[in-house]
């Protein structure tokens, strides 16, 4: 039995005018900002390129796993229920 795995990757063409004209206008650390923002909207939704919500770890600068998240569900669930008397 064969079996083909195959990984499709869009790549951002680096001689694209609105790159070149981002990067000699504002620079490299934007045209990277750019570049980075565009990877990750082909990333999660290449169809569309829309924006798609994602549960993001502030303190550690990366995205949040989903233990972290059904963790800060907790504690958002512990702090706002009422106390009774």
């Amino acid at each position: 039995m064969l079996r083909f795995q195959v990984t499709c990757q869009r790549v951002i063409n680096d001689e694209d005018e609105s790159l070149m004209i981002i990067k000699s206008e504002w620079g490299d650390e934007v045209y990277n900002l750019v570049v980075t923002a565009l990877t990750e909207l082909n990333e999660y939704n290449s169809s569309g390129r829309y924006p798609v919500p994602e549960l993001w770890n502030f303190k550690e600068g990366k995205k949040a796993t989903l233990g972290e998240g059904v963790d800060f569900m907790e504690r958002l669930c512990k702090t706002n229920k009422r106390k009774r008397n």
